[in-house]
């Protein structure tokens, strides 16, 4: 009779187990689903990306997303190549980088911390500068002007 009584506190505590273990996984993944509804509202809630036939056209870029990373301290700026010639000059001018003004308060950057040379851009592909976040010249959540020369692209969401 010992014996029987032995095995059924083993077998409560492997059923304790388990039922440890299923609270786990399901507050992992109510965690999981919570963090991926966020991201993706903050992503519906940004919009979509506006666009400037005239920057298009003048500079053979199209940009797509604004971000600030890096712990908040660096912000990338992504555009997709449409015209191989007039990107690779576009990016060659490292005198006058795109200036991102904050459309909320004011301060903006144009202190371009990386910007690729000297390499082959390709029609269709996807690039980015990264431009150091002056003073947090950008926050999530804002609206950027985004100026290459004199001209403007108005109100693109900095994610």
């Amino acid at each position: 009779m010992l014996q029987t009584t032995v095995r059924r506190a083993g077998r409560g505590k492997g059923v304790n187990r388990l039922v440890v273990l299923a609270a786990v996984l399901a507050v992992a993944l109510a965690a999981g689903i919570l963090v991926g509804i966020r991201l993706w509202s903050q992503t519906d809630a940004a919009g979509t990306f506006p666009e400037s036939a005239a920057i298009e056209q003048q500079y053979g870029v199209r940009f797509s997303r604004v971000a600030v990373v890096g712990d908040g301290g660096l912000i990338t700026l992504t555009y997709v190549v449409l015209d191989s010639e007039k990107a690779t000059r576009f990016q060659s001018d490292v005198g006058h980088p795109p200036e991102l003004r904050s459309e909320a308060r004011d301060g903006g950057t144009k202190r371009v911390s990386i910007m690729k040379q000297g390499h082959t851009l390709r029609a269709g592909q996807t690039y980015y500068l990264v431009y150091q976040n002056t003073k947090g010249a950008l926050r999530h959540g804002e609206k950027t002007s985004i100026q290459v020369g004199s001209l403007v692209l108005p109100h693109a969401p900095v994610l």
